[in-house]
C-alpha cells in the first residue's frame, strides 16, 4: 500500500527525501530480520505456526504507524515491523507450498503465490485510487492536511484487515508433511499428505521421504548430518545459483517501481488522479501476466521464462530511462505523453517481469535447494536479496 500512501505521507510529513526513502525502505530493511526469524520459526516450530506468528506482528505494525502522527521514528519502526512480517511470509509460504505440492504441479503452486500477491497488488492500487476519490489528490493545493494525514492513516488501517485471514487460514490446511517427518512424527505426515492426496499417493510419498532419509544418513552418517550447513562445498552451487537468481531480480529494480509507482507517474508528467490511473494499469497488467505464467511454467520449464522475462525487462526499462534522460535534458516537457509513455515502459517492463522472474523466483529458491539445508539457505539468500533491494529504495528519491 506504500504507492498509494508515499504522496500523501510527502505532503503532510516533514521528511527529507532520505526520510521519506527510509520510510519506503524500512519494509525491506525489516525483511531481511524477518528471513532470519522466519526461517528459525519455520524449523523450529513448524511452517503454520511460523505463519501465525507473521500475521501477530503484521497487525502490531499498524497502529504504530497510525499513530505516529507523522513522527519519523515510530513510524519508521512500524514500516521495520511490517517488514519482518513481509520477510516471515515470503520464506514460509513457498517452504510451505514446495513441500505440499506435488511435483508436475508445483511451478503452478508457485504460480499461486505470484497470482494473489498480484491480486494485493491489483486491490492497492484500487484503494489508492477510492482514497484519492475520496479525499483529495495528494497534490491538490484545495485538499487540506488533515484530510491528507487520514488519507495515508486510512491507508494503512486498511492493510490490518489481511492478517486476520492469514491468521485464520492457518487453521484451515494442514502442516508440512516433509518438515513432520524430519521431526520423526510419521503419522502425522502421513495424516497430512492424506487431506490432498489418496491413500496409494500418501503412502508412495512416505516412502520416498524415507528413501531420502536413509540415502542421506548412508552417505554422510547420521552424526555428520546434523552438523550440515550451507557452507559445505557440496551445496555450494545450488546455494550460489538460487542466490544469483534471487539478487538479480532484486537488482532489476522491481520493488522500486512497484513502491514508487505513483511518484514516478508524476514525475514524469501524469497528474493527480492519472498517476493512480496508471498504477492500476501497471499492477492490473502484473495480474494478468501472471495467469499467462501460471499455464506456461510446468510446460515450457523455468529457464525459457526467465530468458523471456529478463529480455522484455530491459527493453521496457530502456524506454522508461529513455523518456526521463529525454525530460532532464528539456528535450521533452513534462507532460500527459510523456507520462503515459514512461508508463508503457513500466507496463511492458511489468509484463516481462511477470512472466519471467516473478513467478521462477519462488522457485529458484526453493527446489535448487536440498531439503536439509532448505530453510537455512532460503534465510542466507534473502538476506542478502533484501539487503540489495533495501540499498536500491534508500537511495532511489535522493
Amino acid at each position: 500500500l506504500i504507492a498509494a500512501a508515499v504522496p500523501y505521507i510527502k505532503a503532510t510529513c516533514d521528511f527529507s527525501a532520505t526520510e521519506l526513502s527510509a520510510v519506503v525502505a524500512a519494509v525491506l530493511l525489516g525483511t531481511i530480520f524477518g528471513k532470519l526469524v522466519g526461517a528459525q520459526c519455520a524449523e523450529r516450530l513448524g511452517r503454520l505456526l511460523a505463519l501465525r506468528l507473521t500475521a501477530v506482528v503484521l497487525a502490531v505494525s499498524v497502529p504504530i504507524i497510525c499513530l505516529s502522527n507523522g513522527a519519523f521514528l515510530p513510524m519508521f519502526v512500524g514500516r521495520i515491523l511490517q517488514g519482518v512480517g513481509c520477510g516471515m511470509v515470503g520464506l514460509v509460504t513457498p517452504l510451505y507450498m514446495v513441500e505440499t505440492s506435488p511435483a508436475e504441479s508445483r511451478g503452478k503452486g508457485a504460480g499461486m503465490i505470484q497470482l494473489f500477491v498480484c491480486i494485493g497488488l491489483v486491490a492497492v492500487a484500487l484503494i489508492g485510487l477510492a482514497i484519492t476519490s475520496f479525499f483529495g489528490a495528494a497534490d491538490s493545493a484545495t485538499v487540506s492536511i488533515a484530510d491528507k494525514t487520514m488519507a495515508w492513516k486510512t491507508i494503512f488501517w486498511i492493510s490490518a484487515v489481511p492478517t486476520v485471514f492469514l491468521f485464520g487460514g492457518t487453521f484451515f490446511v494442514s502442516e508440512s508433511p516433509r518438515w513432520l517427518f524430519a521431526r520423526g512424527r510419521r503419522d502425522a505426515a502421513k495424516g497430512s499428505l492424506l487431506r490432498n492426496n489418496n491413500p496409494e499417493e500418501a503412502e508412495a510419498t512416505l516412502a520416498e521421504l524415507g528413501r531420502i532419509a536413509a540415502e542421506q544418513c548412508r552417505a554422510d552418517g547420521a552424526s555428520a548430518s546434523d552438523r550440515e550447513t550451507v557452507f559445505q562445498r557440496k551445496y555450494m552451487i545450488p546455494v550460489l545459483l538460487a542466490g544469483t537468481i534471487a539478487v538479480c531480480t532484486q537488482f532489476c529494480g522491481i520493488n522500486m517501481i512497484l513502491n514508487f509507482s505513483v511518484v514516478l507517474a508524476q514525475k514524469a508528467g501524469l497528474a493527480h488522479t492519472l498517476a493512480n490511473w496508471s498504477d492500476t494499469i501497471l499492477k492490473g497488467v502484473n495480474l494478468g501476466m501472471t495467469l499467462v505464467a501460471m499455464a506456461l511454467v510446468d510446460r515450457k520449464g523455468r529457464r525459457l521464462l526467465l530468458a523471456l522475462g529478463s529480455g522484455g525487462m530491459t527493453v521496457g526499462l530502456a524506454l522508461v530511462g529513455a523518456v526521463f534522460a529525454l525530460l532532464e535534458r528539456d528535450v521533452l516537457t513534462a507532460s500527459s505523453t510523456t507520462g503515459w509513455l514512461a508508463t508503457a515502459g513500466l507496463v511492458f517492463f511489468i509484463a516481462a517481469f511477470a512472466i519471467g522472474p516473478g513467478i521462477c523466483i519462488w522457485l529458484a529458491e526453493a527446489e535448487l535447494l536440498p531439503l536439509r539445508i532448505r530453510a537455512n539457505a532460503m534465510m542466507a539468500i534473502g538476506f542478502v536479496q533484501m539487503g540489495s533491494s533495501w540499498l536500491l529504495a534508500q537511495l532511489f528519491l535522493p
